[in-house]
């Protein structure tokens, strides 16, 4: 499943005070993408940054995603800053 939300602002720190609920079935497989991206047109963006990790690995509560560029490499600061719930 995938869910796309557009930012409050567009400064330096965007805000997205979105929440976002998802099914799932098989925890043990599921894989969680936060992917960032500029809007540059009203059709097309750009690759910020992106982070994926298992499932299982999401530990409740606030939480820093470090972002990294497309082949994995830090883009150290830049993060999300994002709350985390499940059950």
């Amino acid at each position: 499943s995938k869910q796309q939300v557009k930012a409050i602002n567009s400064a330096l720190s965007p805000r997205w005070d979105t929440d976002m609920s998802f099914t799932i079935r098989l925890p043990e497989l599921c894989l969680v993408r936060f992917c960032v991206r500029d809007q540059t047109g009203i059709l097309s963006s750009e690759f910020v940054g992106q982070y994926t990790l298992p499932f299982k690995s999401l530990k409740k509560g606030y939480r820093w995603v470090p972002l990294q560029s497309k082949d994995g490499f830090s883009l150290d600061p830049a993060s999300l800053f994002v709350y985390i719930s499940h059950s």
